[in-house]
Formats: C-alpha cells, sequence, structure tokens
C-alpha cells in the first residue's frame, strides 16, 4: 500500500513541477522585457504576469504541501508589487533580487521535474529551499519601503475573502437537492484543503489559491480515470486465463501477482479521490485474487464472468465519477464566480 501511495505521490508532484516550469518560463519572458525596458503602457500587463504566475506557484505548491515553495515564491511578491504601483522606482537591485529567487525557484522545480522518484527528493529539496526562502525574505525586507511579508490590512482581507468563499460554498451544499447524494462531495474536499492552506504561516487564501485548487481536482480527476481504464485492462486479462485455465500455475500465479499490484494502486488512488464505492469493490476483488494465488481456492467459469463483468463496469462507474465531479467543479466555479473576478479586479 505505501508503494502504490508513493506511485500516486510521484504523479501527483510531476503535475506540479510541469505546470510550475510554464509558469517559472512566463515569468522570466515578462521579467526580461520589464528589465531591458518595456514600453510604459505595457508594464503594468508584464507586471500583472508576473505577480499572477507567481502567485499560481504558491498557490499550487500550497496543495500539494511544498511549504518552503510556497514562501519563496511569496517573498518576492511584495517587491513586485510595489514596482508594479510605483511605490518604489524599479531599480537594478531590485531585479538582481526578484532574478536571484526565480532563478533558485527554477532550479528547484527543475530538479523536482527530472528526479527519477520525486517523493524522496521532496525532503531535502524542501530543507534547501526553506533558507533560500529566509535569505530572499531578507534581502527584501532591506529593501526601502517594502515589508518581508504582507501587512496586517492584507491578512484581515485575505480571512475576509476566506470567509466569503466558505460561506458561498456553505450556500452551494445546502441548496444541492438531497437526490443528488451521495455526491462527490467536491465542495467539502475543497474547504478542507482550503482549511490546510491556511495553516501555512506564509500565506492566505486568495483566489489564485482557489482557482489553483480547483485545476488541481480537475488533474486529479483526468489521472484516476486514465489509471482505472489502463490497469483494469490487466486485470481483465488475468481473469480471462482464469477462466480458460490455461498456463502453468507459476505462471498464472506471477499473473495473479501483477493483477494485485495493480488493483492496489487503484485502490489508494480510488481513496485519494474520494470514490468510496469503487474502492470498496476493488478491496473486495483483491482478497479474491489473494485466496486464488496463495491458497489455491478455485473459480468457476461462472463465477469468473461474474466478476469479469463487474471490473468492466468499474470503468463506466470511474467515468461517471468524473463526469460528476466535472459538473460539481463547474457549479463551484459558478457559485465563486463574481467573489474570484472581484478579487482579481483588486490585485
Amino acid at each position: 500500500m505505501a508503494s502504490s501511495e508513493d506511485q500516486f505521490q510521484e504523479e501527483v508532484l510531476k503535475l506540479f513541477a510541469e505546470e510550475s516550469l510554464e509558469w517559472v518560463g512566463q515569468i522570466k519572458t515578462a521579467l526580461q522585457e520589464l528589465e531591458t525596458g518595456a514600453p510604459p503602457d505595457r508594464e503594468p500587463k508584464l507586471y500583472d504576469t508576473v505577480i499572477r504566475s507567481l502567485t499560481n506557484l504558491m498557490g499550487s505548491a500550497a496543495t500539494v504541501d511544498l511549504a518552503a515553495l510556497q514562501k519563496l515564491a511569496l517573498a518576492m511578491i511584495p517587491l513586485l508589487q510595489a514596482m508594479h504601483s510605483k511605490k518604489l522606482v524599479a531599480q537594478p537591485e531590485h531585479f538582481a533580487t526578484i532574478r536571484q529567487g526565480l532563478a533558485l525557484l527554477a532550479s528547484a522545480v527543475q530538479v523536482l521535474d527530472m528526479a527519477e522518484s520525486k517523493t524522496v527528493v521532496v525532503a531535502n529539496l524542501e530543507s534547501i529551499m526553506q533558507m533560500q526562502a529566509d535569505h530572499i525574505q531578507r534581502v527584501v525586507s532591506k529593501l526601502q519601503g517594502v515589508a518581508p511579508s504582507p501587512p496586517k490590512e492584507d491578512a484581515f482581507k485575505e480571512r475576509k475573502f476566506l470567509a466569503m468563499v466558505v460561506e458561498a460554498l456553505l450556500d452551494l451544499k445546502h441548496a444541492r437537492p438531497s437526490s443528488l447524494e451521495p455526491s462527490r462531495n467536491l465542495i467539502e474536499f475543497v474547504l478542507r484543503r482550503l482549511h490546510r492552506v491556511l495553516d501555512q504561516e506564509t500565506t492566505g487564501i486568495t483566489a489564485a489559491t482557489v482557482s489553483s485548487l480547483l485545476h488541481q481536482i480537475e488533474g486529479l480527476d483526468n489521472h484516476f480515470l486514465e489509471e482505472t481504464q489502463g490497469r483494469l485492462a490487466v486485470v481483465t486479462k488475468v481473469l480471462a486465463n482464469l477462466k480458460s485455465a490455461g498456463g502453468k500455475p507459476e505462471s498464472q500465479k506471477q499473473k495473479l501477482q501483477d493483477a494485485l499490484r495493480e488493483i492496489s494502486f487503484l485502490y489508494e488512488t480510488a481513496r485519494d479521490v474520494g470514490a468510496m464505492t469503487i474502492a470498496q469493490f476493488l478491496h473486495g476483488l483483491e482478497i479474491l485474487l489473494l485466496e486464488v494465488a496463495y491458497k489455491g481456492v478455485a473459480l468457476t467459469p461462472q463465477r469468473v464472468n461474474s466478476v469479469s463483468t463487474r471490473v468492466e463496469a468499474v470503468s463506466t462507474l470511474a467515468k461517471q465519477w468524473v463526469e460528476m465531479g466535472r459538473s460539481e467543479k463547474a457549479a463551484i466555479e459558478k457559485a465563486l464566480a463574481t467573489l474570484l473576478d472581484a478579487s482579481l479586479a483588486h490585485k
């Protein structure tokens, strides 16, 4: 089970690294244009791109529990906001500080992206990045007129924004017809994840945090569906082999073990997206195949047919689960649209 959990976490970190590399690329392009002297009428858009991409990366880092990367991204934002608002006249040393922080961020994301085992490097990477984030914070705090962390007024606004988001989500939950239950419970999942983000000392809840979280959910759902369809194909072949009673006993046992590995992975993946009905079936199937593989329990062709039919149905259930998630996600985005648009408009 631990191996399957690590495998799932690998996929989550891979998704984060891929997205972060795109954001880093956008930041580098916009920052280079700003530093080389962009036309005055273009500067606001370029600063918006840099700040928005950093905020997206920060929110995404929070959802995968990479607190140090989140802190490093946050450390640069006050300086960029001061330059953007003209409260601070942009100087070469200001750009140098941003470039230094961005280089550290890019390096960390690249290490994560290229690592063969991402879960293994995370602990060391977080430790190193924590020191780097502290360094960038100290450098930023020395620059005139820039604080190392958001002022209390901003923190209050973020708390107020969270309260409005929670209120909107609870209203949506209460408005749902009882006939839709049991649902994906995406609302409850989003609420739990938002409060996990709030536990981080370095940030509050922003529109970008909420948007990033919803995007992460969509990515995990797509991953779940792809893995279910692919890995169940292996299980189906093993069951067909059992029905025909072909192959040597040792060969059959090896194939059963292959199927059990696929089921173990899918069980954890289903639990992580909350598909408990599918997880329960997979658990029962796992017990059955363990009995066949290690206790020599024989299954009649009729029993194999019955199990095969249910396995084939799981792919359909997974597709329905993901479609339900898309529907609930769309409802959440609609309920929060006014709040998110208003929050981004004030950035």
